[in-house]
């Protein structure tokens, strides 16, 4: 890339303690983008490593790619991404955590389509593994498919092909800066990403995943304490104020999984205000909507009975 051209997409990749991971993510990053290379500028952001991190980041240079290194301590994934945002110049922003990977020649595709569409999100499935043997590389293509705003919500909320995961997902760097990443330890993502999505207007979904999220024991996602479910708590607050009305009934059964499923979590305070939002949001209307799963309405039917 030339010094006095832009890069059309920065991809941020925030690492802490991840010398075991992190040179097969790089090279993962590189086998993806072969012929656009000259288009993406990379991030790498250490964030309080105590390993060889900064080793692996400081030997990376590959030839025709644009890399800048931060290095920080936080300890905080919504402080990091925030930072890396704010020293960002793509028009587009990607993101990709250390110890994931992307499927060979998957940017050479995404990136054209960028520049073709413009769109404000270009969302993408994550392809979840928990056994990295049976990765595979097949990499289909694009096939696109344009959402309309309230069809984005509706999906989002039902969890069904995305969620918050600002991973693997391709997002205006200017919404970006309009909407500032929480620092927040956990669900960061999930803090930004709705009202983000009301910002946009032109919004894309690829189903047949370009990202290999790998699933990992000691995921953040897998080891949950009462300061992660207070995190999950604002967040759902602030996305039932940021939604329009008319998805009150889902965002209802993000209420009931916080006070079914992370029971054990809650404070006694935590329970009496997720209570008060279950309560607030019920109506005949959640009942009868097509939207709502069988299963969430046997949730609040029980949940009623009880009180």
């Amino acid at each position: 890339m030339s010094r006095d051209m832009a890069p059309f997409l920065s991809i941020i990749i925030a690492a802490h303690n991840g010398e075991k991971t992190l040179s097969e993510t790089l090279q993962s990053l590189l086998d993806a983008s072969r012929t656009v290379a000259n288009e993406v500028e990379i991030i790498l952001v250490n964030d309080g490593s105590s390993d060889g991190t900064q080793e692996i980041i400081d030997n990376f240079a590959p030839p025709g790619i644009s890399v800048l290194s931060l290095h920080v301590e936080f300890c905080n994934i919504g402080k990091t991404r925030q930072a890396a945002i704010e020293k960002a110049s793509g028009k587009y922003i990607t993101m990709l955590d250390s110890d994931d990977l992307l499927i060979k020649n998957s940017l050479d595709d995404i990136v054209p389509f960028l520049r073709k569409h413009s769109p404000d999100m270009f969302l993408t499935h994550l392809e979840e593994i928990r056994d990295p043997a049976k990765i595979t590389h097949f990499w289909p293509g694009l096939s696109p498919v344009a959402l309309s705003r309230d069809e984005t919500i509706r999906r989002f909320l039902i969890h069904k092909d995305f969620q918050a995961h600002l991973i693997g997902q391709f997002i205006l760097r200017s919404h970006y800066l309009a909407e500032p990443i929480a620092p927040m330890t956990c669900y960061e993502d999930f803090f930004v990403f709705p009202a983000i999505v009301m910002r946009s207007q032109n919004i894309w979904f690829q189903k047949q995943g370009h990202y290999y999220y790998i699933k990992r024991e000691n995921s953040l996602s897998n080891d949950l304490d009462n300061v992660k479910i207070q995190n999950l708590i604002i967040c759902t607050e602030k996305m039932q104020n940021i939604f329009p009305g008319k998805f009150h009934c889902l965002v209802l059964c993000h209420w009931l999984d916080i006070l079914v499923k992370q029971k054990q979590w809650l404070t006694e305070a935590q329970t009496e205000a997720v209570s008060r939002q279950v309560q607030s949001l019920f109506s005949f209307s959640f009942f009868l909507s097509p939207n709502v799963r069988f299963s969430y309405k046997k949730k609040a039917l029980k949940y009623l009975w009880k009180n």
